[in-house]
């Protein structure tokens, strides 16, 4: 009975923890001045909008300054990763300049923590660090946008299984070559 009531426990809690690793949705950032409000106009805004499928991410960002008077604003996608314990290793490209920034992305209970990896040189508005919360909406970005972003993520993903099979079915496939896993003795003279 005990073992049962553990069991049962566990099941209904696996859904809950499958669930918290998820990255996918829009998160959002406001970095402000110490003492300064959020409404204040005088805050810089960060948005990362993020589709997970299994250990891949894929997304976009848009870092504006305050104001508005400078912005870094990805393509579809600007952002790319895998996932590894909870962590995402990812790349983030520049909309200003083509400049590859490394991040890492941790998801902890309903906030996602950008913390970028290096410091290239270079024209781009990535923070060092930002606390992000998900947004109430499903996405911040335009319907077209949006729609471009989810397609070109559907290929990564789709290209991304496609090397994976590819590569499990190399690996599986018997050596049909004839040849043995040491190189033939050079001829004597």
């Amino acid at each position: 009975m005990t073992r049962l009531l553990m069991l049962s426990t566990l099941l209904a809690l696996a859904p809950a923890a499958v669930a918290d690793d998820d990255f996918s949705g829009a998160w959002v950032a406001s970095l402000c001045p110490p003492g300064v409000q959020r409404e204040s106009g005088q805050c810089a805004n960060f948005v990362l909008e993020l589709h997970q499928q299994d250990d891949r991410l894929c997304g976009a960002h848009l870092f504006s300054t305050a104001g508005a008077e400078r912005i870094d604003e990805g393509a579809a996608p600007s952002i790319s990763g895998e996932i590894s314990n909870g962590v995402v290793n990812a790349i983030a490209i520049s909309g200003r300049a083509p400049i590859r920034v490394r991040a890492e992305i941790r998801k902890s209970g309903a906030t996602l923590q950008w913390l970028r990896q290096d410091n290239p040189r270079g024209d781009y508005l990535l923070p060092p660090s930002a606390r992000l919360t998900k947004a109430r909406k499903k996405t911040l970005f335009a319907p077209l946008f949006e729609q471009e972003l989810k397609a070109a993520c559907s290929s990564v993903f789709a290209m991304a299984a496609e090397a994976a099979a590819r590569q499990k079915a190399q690996q599986a496939a018997p050596d049909t070559s004839g040849r043995t896993g040491t190189p033939p003795e050079p001829p004597t003279r």
